[in-house]
């Protein structure tokens, strides 16, 4: 006779793995809620439990009936192990043996569908698009370390890359651009640049919400072999996961590496569930790395990997002088051998706070060389030298950003070495090309933003006056009003409570 069934239809006799164990849970009586942490158990095992008196020679003598009654009333199995609610009827303390037999079916692939879509100004195929989702499910359901939990699930591309609206801008420098983006639909969302997760950042790679009731996460081209570990990694948040700094090969640690493919039983379940049904605070660009980490002794390994969400200003503010005399080495000296780090070690010469480092930061700013990495480190530049005034209180760098700020002409001077240069990548990689008035309100921007890090008051008043400013470019007098009042927290805060806070601001509420 068949077994009558609702919605889950029954599954053959013990299909998939099983395996059982018996455990002696000691002398007990009365009710207990007992847990047994077991890595191979997750929240799809069928665990079968059979309890009773325990003979006294160990659990290979077996069990025997006496005249205790063993009563099971519950079991759940869960992520990493399994619980059970047992009563033992008698009136004084008598050994438990419990027999755990575990089933866990055959794996049953989660499929995403994921909608792409991509700024006019990057390149993004089809088959690009497939190989990055391609690979997220790759790291997912892959199994090569002992730390690491295979996971079912795979991504599929949900019509052809798509265009983002018109009105989002190539560059993501505010709270409000990142609104927008996020507001743009469901999907992948690929840009130029991201300046602003949770607050302004020089070296941001990728951005989410923890917590998205959809596939909603930023992110910009990268490293071929590293892009679908920012975009599964972007999507962990969506599923609610936060950064894990307890294995530095894990999927959810804060860099980007090639071998950061690891999952853990918990994190497991959540992207098997899916994006949460919430919608929760980005995870803010410089958070804390925890106690549970130390950055590297030499600043320069420390700036040789791509943080996603932006350095984290704790582990880089730790940084002395003669570190930032190393960095510097590298900016002069040999900027073309470090070009694919250079936001990061601008941002971190910015954390230091240094007054060593303002004219050589100026310079490279004015600097004619203009490659897409270093217009990126430039931005990066007159961001954090904001936080270099907060520390230093230095003169020269706030004149400068105030004047890259508010003069139109000496923004676009600066932007002029990028203009042709960005013209002939953009007609290599058949897109948009952005113009001289794009590129010189984002450097403006950048300044607006350097300008709110300094906290200071002439700062601030500089920033309320060019939200009113008509001649100033339309960007920049949006930027400037948030930028105004980002100033005024940071001053009410001061910078290592502003950036404590702002991380404690993107847990999931």
């Amino acid at each position: 006779m068949q077994p009558a069934f609702g919605a889950a239809a029954p599954e053959p006799e013990l299909s998939g793995n099983g395996f059982t164990y018996r455990h002696d849970w000691g002398l007990r009586r009365g009710q207990w809620k007992l847990r047994l942490n077991w890595g191979d158990v997750n929240p799809r095992s069928r665990v079968f439990v059979s309890i009773g008196e325990g003979a006294g020679a160990g659990p290979d003598a077996g069990k025997f009936l006496g005249d205790a009654r063993y009563t099971l009333h519950n079991v759940a199995p869960r992520a990493g192990g399994v619980d059970i609610w047992v009563n033992i009827e008698w009136s004084s303390d008598i050994r438990l043996y419990v027999d755990y037999l575990v089933v866990n079916p055959p794996a049953t692939i989660r499929t995403v569908q994921v909608t792409v879509q991509r700024h006019s100004t990057v390149a993004l195929t089809d088959a690009e698009a497939d190989r990055i989702l391609g690979d997220m499910g790759t790291i997912l359901q892959s199994d090569d370390s002992p730390a690491d939990v295979a996971t079912p699930v795979r991504f599929v591309r949900n019509g052809p890359v798509q265009l983002l609206p018109a009105a989002i801008p190539a560059a993501i420098q505010t709270e409000a651009d990142l609104t927008a983006l996020l507001n743009a639909g469901s999907g992948v969302k690929i840009v130029q640049a991201i300046r602003w997760c949770g607050g302004p950042g020089g070296s941001i790679i990728g951005c989410a919400p923890v917590g998205s009731p959809t596939v909603n996460l930023a992110a910009v081209r990268f490293t071929a072999n590293q892009e679908g570990l920012i975009w599964v990694h972007e999507y962990g948040h969506n599923c609610g996961l936060g950064h894990r700094t307890d294995d530095l090969r894990a999927v959810m640690y804060p860099s980007v590496g090639a071998d950061h493919n690891v999952v853990n039983s918990a994190e497991s379940a959540s992207y098997l569930a899916g994006p949460l049904a919430v919608t929760g605070a980005v995870m803010a660009s410089s958070c804390l790395l925890g106690a549970a980490v130390q950055p590297p002794q030499d600043v320069r390994a420390f700036v040789s990997q791509h943080w996603i969400a932006g350095i984290p200003y704790e582990a880089a503010s730790h940084y002395t002088e003669e570190d930032a005399k190393r960095l510097l080495e590298w900016l002069v000296n040999e900027p073309e051998q470090h070009e694919e780090f250079l936001p990061e070690i601008v941002t971190t010469l910015g954390f230091i706070g240094s007054e060593l480092a303002v004219q050589p930061l100026i310079d490279f700013v004015q600097s004619p060389r203009a490659s897409q990495a270093v217009f990126n480190a430039k931005n990066a530049a007159l961001i954090h030298l904001g936080d270099l005034i907060n520390k230093s209180g230095s003169q020269a760098a706030l004149a400068f950003l105030t004047q890259v700020a508010t003069d139109t002409a000496a923004a676009k001077t600066l932007a002029v070495p990028r203009v042709d240069i960005a013209a002939a990548e953009a007609g290599v990689a058949g897109v948009s090309a952005p113009g001289l008035e794009e590129l010189a309100a984002e450097l403006a921007v950048s300044a607006s933003f350097g300008l709110a890090l300094a906290g200071k008051p002439e700062a601030e008043q500089t920033l309320i006056k060019l939200a009113q400013d008509t001649k100033a470019f339309p960007a920049v007098k949006a930027a400037a009003a948030e930028a105004a009042a980002l100033s005024q927290k940071m001053r009410a805060q001061g910078q290592a409570a502003y950036y404590s806070a702002k991380c404690e601001g993107s847990k999931q509420p």
